[in-house]
């Protein structure tokens, strides 16, 4: 059983943005440990709560507290319904003070509360809150898998790049997929490609299928179809042979002009890069995929 976060966007509007500085005195790049080939979980600090794992996930909007952390930092909130696209949730919004991330520092940040005793029974290894992209949109960055780092500053040039729209608390992409474009979430949580149902309708003629897998996210578990596209291309890079997952009988509606999630392993890269000032997303096209492995703890 493959586990994936599946994007977990909050349907009420996020009005509290959180207040981000430089952290002084820190180094520009971060070590991380890299879990199943994809899943970045660094340390980080929340209050007075030190030494946590931070899964980092740009598909988390807005970021996500284990319930454990906030009551231990005594955190409570409005109680609101959270999607993960395939069930509505409940759960608890909260502002978490003072999150701090290698060189980057957040006064407030806005989240909700979740149990993520999911992802510790998935990865081996306890996870204490999901940072999205709402606390990492503040700089350039770049995601180096193979150096298991990532480097705050400005991203490679030579890199192949995409723009992306900038969304409250996330970012889309566009695929293009025979004729038509696609606007996919773009997702460091996730290891595939995912296109919810109804997507693909006007592209039957590109679409092969392979066969069927069970994932699980916090909404439990859920089935997609595996595919294979034709004729289909992000930016100037063709997508190739790569499988596609199709995820059918959702029970919440994302927003209407999101047709899917991009998880960045897809990508197959070393690198990928991040430059919220260009709103690029940017990636080496590596000869050789990383391997989705489990990292020994």
């Amino acid at each position: 059983m493959r586990w994936v976060t599946l994007a977990a966007v909050v349907l009420a509007a996020c009005h509290v943005a959180p207040q981000v500085v430089w952290a002084a005195g820190n180094t520009n790049e971060v070590p991380f440990k890299l879990y199943r080939g994809y899943v970045i979980v660094v340390r980080g600090s929340i209050g007075n709560a030190k030494n946590l794992n931070f899964l980092l996930d740009t598909g988390a909007v807005p970021s996500v507290l284990d319930r454990r952390v906030a009551q231990k930092l005594h955190l409570t909130g409005k109680v609101e319904k959270l999607s993960v696209f395939t069930q509505k949730l409940g759960t608890e919004r909260v502002i978490a003070p003072d999150v701090t991330l290698g060189p980057l520092h957040a006064d407030a940040l806005p989240a909700v509360v979740r149990d993520l005793s999911f992802a510790e029974e998935a990865l081996g290894a306890r996870i204490d809150a999901m940072i999205g992209f709402d606390f990492l949109n503040q700089s350039a960055f770049t995601i180096d898998y193979q150096a298991r780092k990532i480097v705050v500053g400005p991203i490679d040039s030579s890199l192949v790049t995409v723009p992306y729209q900038a969304r409250p608390g996330y970012m889309v992409v566009e695929m293009q997929v025979q004729q038509r474009k696609l606007l996919l979430l773009v997702d460091t949580g996730a290891s595939d490609l995912v296109f919810f149902e109804g997507a693909m309708r006007d592209c039957a003629d590109a679409i092969k299928n392979v066969g069927t897998r069970t994932w699980s996210n916090m909404g439990g578990e859920i089935q997609v179809q595996q595919v294979q596209l034709r004729n289909a291309s992000l930016g100037s890079a063709p997508w190739g042979s790569r499988d596609v997952f199709l995820l059918q009988g959702t029970g919440a509606n994302p927003p209407a002009d999101l047709h899917g999630l991009l998880g960045v392993a897809s990508l197959q890269a070393r690198r990928v890069g991040f430059d919220p000032e260009r709103q690029i997303l940017a990636w080496d096209q590596s000869s050789a995929p990383m391997r989705l492995a489990t990292t020994v703890r």
